[in-house]
């Protein structure tokens, strides 16, 4: 099992995973924030965004779940993308109070060029790195493990509380 440094041995955050991770997106991710400012689309607008493209449409919960972001944030970002028609809220057949998000024509249309952009700014600095596509399947299994071994970890603590 691997071990995390201690703080008091002056390395912590050089093998701190989380840190590494968020350093890593934040250098990685730089270049695009610029393009999404030139854009006028903030990052959890970006992120509603890219998730809708991908998708026909989602519930506000499901949406925040996969932009990863909590679920007054994006609720707030598709407030902004709505009044840019970016994307349209449409009322539940059930449950009229549920709100259904999807991207408009214009919105798929901005999020395909995000999205080119995204992409060749990564193919940029990312040339040069080996075995990408095995760090890509090494996330995932890693986020896998760590999803499974959270919720072990509350079960364990609901029976025990």
């Amino acid at each position: 099992m691997a071990s995390v440094p201690s703080a008091g041995d002056g390395e912590f955050l050089e093998g701190y995973l989380p840190y590494l991770l968020r350093r890593a997106d934040q250098t990685l991710s730089a270049p695009f924030y610029a393009v999404l400012t030139r854009y006028g689309i903030s990052r959890s607008e970006w992120r509603v965004l890219a998730v809708l493209a991908e998708t026909d449409q989602l519930s506000v919960v499901e949406l925040a779940r996969e932009a990863l972001s909590p679920q007054p944030t994006v609720t707030h970002a598709v407030r902004r993308l709505e009044k840019r028609n970016l994307v349209s809220r449409l009322a539940g057949s059930a449950d009229k109070r549920q709100r259904f998000i999807s991207v408009t024509p214009t919105g798929a249309q901005l999020a395909a060029t995000l999205i080119s952009e995204a992409q060749k700014l990564s193919t940029t600095a990312l040339a040069g790195v080996d075995n990408l596509s095995t760090i890509i399947r090494e996330l995932e299994r890693l986020t896998a493990i760590v999803d499974q071994n959270v919720r072990e970890q509350l079960d364990d603590d609901s029976r025990a509380g």
